[in-house]
């Protein structure tokens, strides 16, 4: 079974130990993803677990292992992510959700929902050739493994702590603590994945 405290602990020991490091590289990723709109997103994905999991498993830092994932079956698991966290976006903004509240709530819980759905998946994509409906597949059966309510609890607590960022008046410190909690969340994702991959 998960045990999200050590993983958060663990989690947070990686990033201490490396922040710049980390953080420099899901900078990267999200700049290569946004100045490309997203049509690179899963190759950056599939980059940052190959970097991220060589780092929990032994310690060693090959940020090299970003580039080289532009593969059809990344760019595809890319866009259909990117598409599944647009709709959720979508449903906080549109018309059956009037009220801000409403849509602050369907929005969290349908990001939530992506996040269980895709906790698994790149992490899988990365080491090695796997379609993508396969490693969600996969992913899903390690969430089961590991319990779906303690990952359902890792994950919310993970969503609220980024969500609550939009709280932090100054921009450049609200962008600071949004890259943080990304990379701690990633890194969770690559702690986890390698913890149920063990047992």
């Amino acid at each position: 079974m998960l045990e999200p405290g050590r993983v958060l602990a663990q989690s947070l020991a990686l990033l201490f130990r490396r922040p710049l490091g980390v953080l420099g590289l899901l900078g990267q990723a999200l700049l290569v993803s946004l100045l490309s709109l997203g049509l690179l997103t899963g190759p950056m994905q599939v980059g940052v677990y190959t970097v991220l999991l060589d780092y929990v498993r032994g310690g060693s830092w090959r940020p090299q292992g970003l580039w080289g994932h532009l593969t059809l079956p990344h760019l595809v698991a890319g866009w259909v992510y990117g598409a599944s966290v647009l709709a959720v976006f979508w449903v906080g903004l549109s018309p059956i959700a009037p009220q801000p509240g409403l849509a602050g709530v369907l929005g969290f819980l349908g990001m939530v929902a992506v996040q269980l759905l895709w906790f698994y998946t790149f992490q899988i994509l990365a080491e090695g050739p796997t379609p993508w409906p396969m490693a969600l597949r996969q992913g899903w059966n390690l969430i089961l493994q590991g319990g779906l309510l303690r990952h359902l609890w890792l994950i919310a607590l993970l969503e609220a702590l980024i969500l609550l960022t939009s709280l932090l008046g100054w921009l450049p410190l609200q962008l600071a603590v949004y890259l943080a909690l990304l990379g701690l969340s990633t890194l969770v994702r690559a702690v986890a994945y390698v913890r149920l991959r063990s047992t």
